[in-house]
Order: structure tokens, then C-alpha cells, then sequence
């Protein structure tokens, strides 16, 4: 049925296009046929005379009729050529809407073709905007499902499959793929068409050589261009829209004359359409102008060029009004809210920033008065000693031992959290200090063994009562720290005195066999190592000697 009705339209126009715009009227006034299929074949006639604007009018005149809401391939039908009327015209809006109408009922219908073609046009549009490897994608897998339907019409869509292609891959400057497909445009037009218009396949066969010309000029090929030029105006089935795609081969041969005579054929059909204000309009006079500069006409050239202006001036106030509010409130919208964003996020790192650096200054401002006071202590237990060693005085001499005992109880630092308001108790305070001083003079913690219980037999008091005067009147946290301690400060000793010792040997002769223990204890005590310290201490020293 759906084959019949169409074969019967396309008898139809064939009719018309013989006979002229009366065989309709008398038609329409006869009633011998449904309203529907009168718009379906005066449709059908001003499509296949290029005039895409009286095509549409009618083709959405016919897919609103009630009559046709049972007949999904008829809707189906009109909707492929909505969507072929309004991609010429670049009417976006009405595009888009005959795409997914054209899609929906496609796949619920299940008909390969129709949703072949809805996929090419939305790759074709999506290669226009930029997003060209989903538009050619798109556009070469719809190709391949029209290939496999059985659309009574696949040889004439594959046709104007392969000439789009072949625009698309010129415009990208992908010549070979562009040749290829005006390769394959033309074996299409070999092929049998489903239109019953005579000189159909010849005129698309004459499209296929305009653009196949208009390519290779492109390429610089122009012995072959001129070919398919040759061949181009042997055949006389002629249309303004599809002469209109030798321009650039005309342009490139400099034959402007007859540029100027296609554009201008061309103009004038337009116009009879009443689109004079598009973007068909625009690229028209935008090329006549070029084409009068050439020829060396520039009060023509300025004409046009006015024209040109006034156009897009035209075209971009259309869009503003009807088209851009939207776009432009949700732009500030968007501008508004990526503000807000990049204050936060600023706002968010110089808040990290400033952490980071207070972090970093207060890190070093403690390491490096730590390692001052260190050194400090370092050298004013130097000092005494040296004082001790030029007086003659032996170095268990209770100066010696006060100067060591300032030194190892030295602390630039108040913890206000550790403030003792309690009185100290002198008793345990003048045991802890004779036994210091012993510890100290006789050196006992070069024995390696030397730990609490030693201390604690020393002292003569248990070990929970040491523990208290060690925390109260030390500054070592407990029995090892302090033993360690003492230990370092003689290593300390050992370096200045000793050069040719290694650490190990140092380590060894203060009574830490494990030289890892000795270095970590000696860098948490001086704020450098072993080696560091015998480097930097040793000249101070050699100075003032």
C-alpha cells in the first residue's frame, strides 16, 4: 500500500511537471484524490524543483492530516523529506524537531532507513559545530544501515550521502576520503533511483561532476577538473541550486563571467522562495562580491559586500530576538556561577597558602633556634672546659662540674603547662644533684651496662621516687634518655678531641655499642650529627684558641 500510494504521487508529479501548476488545481477541484496526497504530490513537485520552502509548507500541511495518523511508512515518509527540506534551508530549530520525530518513529516502527538518515544529518549537523569525529562517525554508519535496507529510495540517499561527505571531508582538507566519495557518489547515480521524474539520474549525475570539478580544482588538479567540467555541461538537465556547486571550480578557473552568471541564477531563485534574509542568501552575495573584485567591478564588489553586512546584521538581530535570550540568560547564569566558583576555590588556596606558609615559617624558626641554642649550649660547655684546661684545674673540680651542670640543665624554653606551683622538696632535689655530679665526674655511664637500678642503688631511694625526681629535676623523660644523654655529651667531647676516632669507635668508647642509638640520640640533643657537629664546631674552637 505504502508503495502504491507513493508510486501514484510520483505519477503524479511527473504529471505536473509536464503539465504545470493547472493539472493540481484541477485536481484539488475534482476531489478525485484525498487533500492529503494533493499536498504529498505539490510537495513533492516544488522539492524536486529545489523550492524547499513551498516543499515544507506542504509536506507539513499533509503529515497533520488525520487521515494519515494510521500510516507510520507515510509519516515516516514525509518526515525524511521535512528533514531534507529544512537541513538546506539551515532552519536549526526546525531541524532538530523533524530529526527526532523522524528518529522516534523509526525505531518504534523498526525501519532502518529512516533512522539511517535522522543519524546522518545530526552527524552532518555535529560536524558543522565542531564535533567531527562524532559527525563522521555518524554519518559513515548511517551510510552503511542505508546500504543495507530496503528503502524503495536507498540509491537516490546514498547519493546525497556520498556529496555531504565529500563536502565535509574537502572543508577538513582530507582530499583523498573526498575523492573516494565523489568516486561512489557518482556509481550511485548508475544506480536505479526510486524516482519516476524524468532526467532525475541524469541531472544528480551532473551535481556529482560539479562537485567533483569544484574538488579537484581545490587539489590544484586542474587538468582533471577541467574532465569533469567537460562532462559536467554535456549533461543539460540543469537546476540553479545544483549548478550552484561549480562555483569552485569557475572561481579557480577563473572563469568569473560565468560565475557571476551561476550566482546570479542562483540569487534570483532564492529569492522567488521569498528567503532573502538566510544564510543561503548570505554565502550567495558574500561569493558574487568576491567574483566582482576579481574582475576588477568594485562598485559591484562593495554592493554585494553590503549586502553582505546587512545580512548578517539582519540574521544576528533574528537570533538575538527569537533564538538567544535563553542562551544568554543561562551564559550569565553560567558566568555567575563559575565567578562564585573561582572566588571560592581562590578564596580555598590562599586560606591553604597561608597555612602552609605560617606552617613552614614556624618549622624552621623552631629548627633554627633550636639548632642555635643547641650550639650555644655546645659552646659554652667548650668554653668551660677550655677556661678549666689553660687555669690547670683538674676536671672533676666542682667549677668544671657547675659549668657542666649549667650546661646540661641549660633550656632557652618555658613550658607554662609544666609550672610547678608546688615548692620543690630540697631534700630530694640535693640527692638528685649529688648524684648528677657523681655520675658525672666519675663517668659512670661509660659502662654500658649502667642504667636505673645503678642510679637507683646510687641514689638510695626506690624506683618510684626516682622516677618523680628524674621527671622534676631533669630534662630527660626517663632513666635511658638521661644515661644517653650524658653519654652523647662526652661523645661530644671525643670528636673535638679525637679527629682521627671514627663514630663507631666514639660510640663505642661512651659506652653505646649500637652507633645507630648514638647518632639518632646526638642529633636529637645537638639538632645536627656527629660528623656535622665535628664540622662546624671544631674552627669555632681553632679561633679563639
Amino acid at each position: 500500500m505504502h508503495k502504491l500510494v507513493l508510486t501514484i504521487s510520483f505519477l503524479l508529479v511527473s504529471l505536473v511537471s509536464v503539465a504545470g501548476d493547472s493539472v493540481l488545481d484541477s485536481l484539488r477541484e475534482q476531489k478525485l484524490t484525498p487533500e492529503w496526497r494533493h499536498d504529498m504530490v505539490e510537495g513533492d513537485y516544488h522539492f524536486v524543483n529545489r523550492r524547499y520552502l513551498d516543499a515544507a509548507s506542504f509536506y507539513e500541511k499533509a503529515l497533520t492530516n488525520e487521515e494519515l495518523s494510521d500510516s507510520a511508512r507515510l509519516q515516516l515518509e514525509l518526515l525524511n523529506r521535512l528533514t531534507d527540506c529544512y537541513d538546506v534551508l539551515n532552519n536549526y530549530d526546525a531541524l532538530v524537531t523533524s530529526i527526532y520525530r523522524l528518529r522516534e518513529k523509526a525505531e518504534k516502527a523498526g525501519v532502518k532507513a529512516y533512522k539511517a538518515k535522522a543519524d546522518f544529518v545530526t552527524g552532518k549537523r555535529a560536524h558543522l559545530h565542531g564535533d567531527k569525529a562524532e559527525g563522521y562517525e555518524l554519518c559513515l554508519n548511517a551510510v552503511e544501515q542505508m546500504k543495507q535496507s530496503d528503502y524503495y529510495r536507498k540509491n537516490n540517499e546514498l547519493r546525497a550521502f556520498y556529496a555531504d561527505l565529500l563536502k565535509m571531508y574537502a572543508r577538513d582538507g582530507r582530499y583523498d576520503e573526498a575523492l573516494r566519495m565523489s568516486q561512489l557518489e557518482e556509481e550511485a547515480t548508475h544506480l536505479p533511483s526510486g524516482s519516476k521524474k524524468p532526467g532525475i539520474d541524469s541531472r544528480d549525475r551532473r551535481r556529482a561532476y560539479a562537485l567533483r570539478a569544484s574538488l579537484l580544482a581545490k587539489m590544484g588538479r586542474m587538468d582533471e577538473a577541467n574532465e569533469a567540467y567537460e562532462a559536467w555541461e554535456k549533461i543539460r538537465y540543469s537546476n540553479p541550486v545544483d549548478d550552484h556547486e561549480i562555483m569552485d571550480y569557475l572561481m579557480a578557473s577563473k572563469h568569473y563571467e560565468q560565475a557571476l552568471d551561476v550566482i546570479m541564477a542562483y540569487r534570483d531563485f532564492v529569492k522567488e522562495q521569498g528567503d532573502t534574509i538566510s544564510y543561503r542568501m548570505l554565502s550567495i552575495y558574500n561569493q558574487a562580491a568576491l567574483a566582482y573584485m576579481e574582475i576588477g567591478d568594485y562598485v559591484n564588489a562593495a554592493v554585494n559586500g553590503q549586502r553582505v553586512g546587512a545580512i548578517a546584521d539582519s540574521l544576528h538581530q533574528n537570533v538575538s530576538r527569537d533564538e538567544m535570550a535563553v542562551t544568554y540568560a543561562l551564559l550569565e547564569q553560567q558566568e555567575d556561577s563559575n565567578r562564585r566558583m573561582m572566588i571560592v576555590s581562590a578564596s580555598i588556596l590562599a586560606i591553604l597558602i597561608l597555612v602552609l606558609t605560617t606552617f613552614i615559617i614556624l618549622y624552621y624558626t623552631r629548627k633554627i633556634h633550636h639548632r642555635n641554642k643547641v650550639l650555644a649550649r655546645a659552646l659554652n660547655g667548650l668554653d668551660a672546659y677550655r677556661r678549666a684546661v689553660m687555669n690547670g684545674q683538674p676536671l672533676t673540680s666542682p667549677e668544671v662540674v657547675a659549668a657542666l651542670e649549667d650546661v646540661r640543665t641549660y633550656s632557652g624554653e618555658t613550658d607554662l603547662a609544666d609550672d610547678k606551683t608546688e615548692e620543690p622538696d630540697d631534700e630530694d632535689r640535693r640527692l638528685f644533684v649529688e648524684m648528677d655530679t657523681q655520675v658525672t665526674r666519675d663517668k659512670l655511664f661509660l659502662n654500658p651496662r649502667f642504667g636505673r637500678d645503678e642510679l637507683t642503688r646510687l641514689i638510695g631511694v626506690d624506683k618510684n621516687r626516682f622516677g618523680k625526681m628524674m621527671s622534676k629535676y631533669s630534662d630527660a623523660s626517663n632513666t635511658s634518655v638521661y644515661v644517653n644523654t650524658k653519654r652523647v655529651e662526652y661523645g661530644a667531647k671525643l670528636l673535638l678531641e679525637h679527629p682521627e676516632y671514627t663514630i663507631a669507635t666514639i660510640a663505642t668508647e661512651c659506652g653505646m655499642s649500637n652507633t645507630v642509638t648514638f647518632n639518632r640520640t646526638f642529633k636529637f640533643i645537638y639538632g645536627m650529627t656527629p660528623s656535622e657537629y665535628r664540622e662546624k664546631v671544631k674552627p669555632l674552637i681553632s679561633t679563639t684558641e
